[in-house]
């Protein structure tokens, strides 16, 4: 008798789990199936990413940024300033999957104070709109309390801001000289022609990975690709528009693209320690705003440097 108290109770507490978990399934409007299979994920071959649209969105933002340059200088400025803080606010989510709050709004308001200080008042500007944006950092950081990592959140917000803010204010600083708009076109685009010849020389020869645990699809052959592609933008730049020595852009030509392709590998980095294959998905065909400026922010202070000590440049 007891036997069959106990099979009933059995019964009717399975009748009564997969009654609950019918009422569920209706109430979510799901049906449980683990075999159903997943949509294929679309392969793009060996370009990686959806051409078309990559070719497409470059061309309008490569457009809009060369007339800016070339009819409204200042225009730029407006460009540089919101592509800043895009890439600031992409970043800073990007590194809060870490477990840690990268203050976003303080990072992005000190980055875009950076970039304006850099342009109307020069580099000691930049420097005190840097300390002022780091204590803003601080301060608020010391505001939210409830935090549990507040050392990681100030280091990481502070990073946001020195990787992208403080980077990108030296191309601001850049357009304040004497045929800035200039500078910056050739800047512009010597990084551009690294990155078309390495992904070009990458994608028809690529077979010797550069550094596979970070990036497998650099190979040391795209790298020769953007030597030579930007070598031969910089030559014609600095004879055509500044009438300066050939040999200043092989100089350029030589050690932009490395510094672009360390750029590349460190937003690589980044991305793998997060997960993530794009800080966002802003631009189709391209991934984020941050995505497309990886190259161009680490190496803004160099190019800046050499414009300096290279003759013909800064008149």
């Amino acid at each position: 008798m007891k036997s069959d108290l106990s099979s009933y109770d059995e019964r009717q507490s399975n009748a009564s789990t997969g009654a609950s978990s019918t009422s569920q399934n209706r109430i979510t409007g799901t049906e449980p199936n683990p075999q159903a299979p997943q949509p294929p994920k679309q392969d793009y071959g060996r370009a990686g990413r959806n051409l078309p649209a990559a070719i497409a969105v470059g061309l309008v933002l490569g457009g809009a940024v060369l007339a800016s340059l070339v009819f409204i200088p200042e225009l730029f400025l407006i460009v540089a300033l919101v592509g800043v803080m895009a890439a600031t606010w992409e970043l800073s989510n990007a590194l809060s999957r870490s477990g840690s709050k990268v203050a976003r709004v303080p990072t992005m308001i000190s980055a875009g104070t950076m970039i304006l200080a850099a342009y109307f008042l020069g580099r000691e500007a930049l420097w005190v709109a840097f300390s002022l944006g780091c204590g803003f950092i601080l301060i608020y950081n010391q505001i939210r309390r409830h935090r549990l990592n507040p050392v990681k959140d100030v280091c990481l917000s502070i990073f946001a801001l020195t990787y992208v803010g403080l980077m990108g204010s030296f191309i601001a600083y850049m357009l304040s000289f004497p045929m800035g708009n200039m500078l910056v076109i050739t800047f512009l685009a010597m990084v551009v022609a690294s990155d078309t010849g390495g992904y070009t020389f990458g994608v028809l020869w690529g077979k010797h990975p550069i550094a596979p645990s970070i990036s497998p699809k650099k190979s040391w052959e795209g790298f020769a690709g953007s030597a030579l592609f930007s070598t031969v933008v910089g030559i014609c730049m600095v004879v055509l528009a500044f009438g300066a020595p050939w040999w200043a852009g092989l100089v350029l030509g030589v050690v932009i693209p490395a510094f672009a392709t360390l750029g590349d590998f460190s937003e690589s980095m980044i991305k793998r320690d997060l997960g993530l294959k794009d800080m966002g998905t802003l631009l189709p065909g391209h991934g984020g705003v941050m995505d497309r400026l990886d190259s161009i922010l680490p190496t803004a202070p160099v190019a800046l440097a050499l414009f300096h000590f290279l003759p013909g440049l800064l008149l």
